[in-house]
């Protein structure tokens, strides 16, 4: 072949393979699916009627973002409900969202799509790809997606099951929470569609698919580890406590203010050996941070000079502050930990940024006059300082490379995730200003933790606030009292799921055990109080939140249940493609480029130039004996 062809086919096919491999390398389908949502719409003569909408799934891999596209417009509430249903369905298969990407479209015949009852179906679609099984067509549903798995309530269920008989549907699942009036019953039957009221979207995911998903708990956790650490930790803590005890000048002291630290304080010690008796080791740790704070102020109160008082306080302030940075020192590089043990490190750096933070409302207390509030701040962060130190002091010693940058892409993941469950937690209105505000607070937290280069603690505060919203929209489903149950039982399922699989991995999710024992402690279903209830909700879902990050910051795969679950990539290219053809098609009309130059430049050689003034034979020979040579 001719080596000037050569170089130009050499050209075309490296372009020719960068764009596949390009088109291929970067973005694949799991799957796609398709199925039928419902929604409302105003008839001409003002009544609500239903209205059929096409929703599709395409998944793929890549790094956990949910994007939402309609015809026509889709309302904020909506693409919410979407990220929360992709992470809902990740949950409930046990398969880490942060390997993919979901992109959802609805098409519908209204003038605008809203709200968040498609959130089950949504969930159905992605847990369909990603465990591999197809959904029944005949089959459909209406419904939100709570944090927990169960489906919440929706409305309008009449004109809905009306709208999916007429496409044929024979099976409409709605939630149980809501119900179907009479004349729509008979209508539905009338066109062989039976509907049914559903709890979770575990038993929704079975009458799509035949398939149960569901599953096997384990009700006693597997705790050796956790038991043991949690004992130890407790046992320095206790002896922390009661040396401040001990050191408190005068335990019957006459002032009342100083007193009624000292005898809250000794009432909440005797709780806590009841609690440590119990094995409650977290719970009793728990209790220690207000008790030991109270003894910390009634010491400084009754050692308080009768002058300069605020420098005295200033001067303690500024102490903590050092002895912060000596405990942070000695974590960062003396503790190392196992992929079982690596939250208690994260745990005990979040502790010492709170620390810092009640440290800075001490001062700015002490600034503004308040001197009784800045001594209160003072002694929380004290012992927030010593419950970091506690927490790792157990761990074996030696160099560590943790790094909280390494954290900085995590950060920002959960950053997305509380930003996206905050949104949807605001828009469903619910009415708890006190939690609503809380949940904005911890977010604009981890924002500014992230910001300040805080990983860490910014993963912590995400998850709370996380917590928050997933607490505000379960609560949003308790109708009655008689959901409470089925709410309460449909969260502890999850949270024991979530424990369980953590320990299949290999892991023990210390804060997640400590958070559900904690959260046990408030609910009683024959007589709990709604802040009660809110209480318990809301330990559930941190217990969740603190599960899944110990598995994510352990590296440890999550375990499916069943080997079906484990989705299989598929390597049909999907937005890359574009780009693909792209390079293809400009490695072909570069080598044409290419080719003509060269083409022209040897037409070129064959002629005799116009300028030239040279006509040596003997250069003609050379040219000629040039040519006879080459030939041979």
């Amino acid at each position: 072949m001719n080596s000037k062809l050569l170089i130009v086919a050499l050209f075309v096919i490296s372009f020719l393979l960068f764009g596949s491999v390009h088109a291929q390398g970067v973005q694949k389908v799991i799957g796609s699916t398709s199925l039928y949502i419902f929604g409302v719409t105003n008839s001409s003569n003002g009544t609500l009627v239903g209205v059929p909408a096409l929703l599709n799934l395409t998944i793929t891999n890549g790094t956990g973002k949910v994007f939402l596209g309609s015809t026509p417009l889709t309302q904020t509430d909506t693409q919410a409900q979407a990220v929360l249903s992709a992470q809902l369905a990740c949950q409930l298969l046990n398969i880490n969202c942060n390997d993919y990407n979901f992109y959802y479209y609805i098409t519908s015949s209204s003038v605008e799509v809203g709200g968040p009852s498609a959130g089950s179906a949504f969930t159905m679609a992605a847990m369909s790809i990603l465990s591999g099984e197809p959904l029944n067509p005949s089959v459909a549903m209406t419904g939100t997606a709570n944090p927990d798995g169960s489906v919440g309530i929706v409305g309008d269920v009449s004109q809905k099951s009306e709208a999916a008989a007429n496409q044929h549907i024979k099976t409409f699942l709605y939630p149980s929470t809501d119900s179907i009036s009479s004349s729509a019953l008979s209508y539905d039957e009338a066109h062989g569609e039976i509907p049914i009221p559903v709890s979770s979207e575990y038993a929704a995911f079975q009458y799509f698919t035949g398939y149960n998903a569901t599953p096997s708990l384990n009700y006693t956790i597997e705790t050796p580890i956790y038991n043991a650490l949690m004992k130890q930790t407790y046992i320095q803590f206790n002896a922390y406590q009661n040396g401040l005890y001990s050191a408190i000048p005068d335990l019957n002291s006459t002032n009342s203010s100083i007193q009624l630290f000292i005898n809250e304080a000794t009432t909440a010690m005797s709780a806590q050996k009841s609690e440590a008796a119990n094995s409650e080791y977290y719970v009793a740790a728990s209790d220690m941070i207000t008790s030991s704070s109270e003894l910390i102020e009634a010491k400084i109160l009754e050692t308080l000079p009768t002058s300069n008082q605020d420098a005295f306080l200033s001067n303690l302030i500024t102490g903590e502050n050092s002895t912060i940075t000596g405990i942070q020192n000695n974590i960062s590089s003396d503790y190392v930990s196992n992929s079982s043990t690596v939250m208690l490190k994260f745990i005990a750096f979040d502790r010492l940024i709170q620390a810092r933070d009640y440290l800075n409302d001490s001062m700015q207390s002490l600034s503004a006059g308040d001197f009784q509030n800045a001594v209160y701040y003072y002694s929380l962060a004290v012992v927030k300082a010593q419950t970091a130190y506690f927490w790792v002091s157990i761990l074996p010693k030696g160099k560590s490379d943790f790094s909280q940058s390494q954290y900085e892409a995590l950060s920002n993941y959960y950053l997305y995730k509380a930003s996206s469950y905050s949104d949807y937690a605001n828009l469903l209105g619910v009415n708890l200003p006190s939690e609503t505000t809380e949940m904005q607070s911890y977010l604009t937290s981890a924002q500014s933790r992230y910001y300040s280069g805080n990983y860490v603690s910014s993963i912590f505060a995400s998850i709370e606030s996380i917590s928050m919203s997933q607490m505000l929209i379960e609560e949003n489903s308790l109708i009655n009292s008689s959901v409470l149950s089925q709410i309460a039982n449909q969260s502890a399922m999850a949270t024991l799921s979530s424990i369980n699989s953590a320990e299949s991995s290999g892991v023990t999710p210390f804060l997640g055990i400590s958070y559900y024992y904690f959260g046990n402690q408030f609910y009683n279903a024959s007589n709990i109080s709604n802040s009660d209830f809110a209480e318990y909700l809301l330990f559930e879902t941190e217990a969740r939140g603190f599960t899944q990050l110990g598995m994510l910051v352990s590296n440890s795969s999550l375990i499916p249940y069943t080997p079906s679950l484990q989705p299989i990539p598929v390597s049909t290219p999907v937005t890359p493609l574009l780009e693909g053809v792209m390079f293809i098609v400009l490695g072909i009309a570069i080598g044409i480029v290419i080719a003509g130059i060269l083409f022209e430049f040897k037409l070129y050689s064959k002629k005799e130039k116009p300028t030239a003034k040279i006509s040596s034979k003997k250069v003609a020979k050379k040219k000629s004996s040039g040519k006879r040579s080459r030939k041979k």
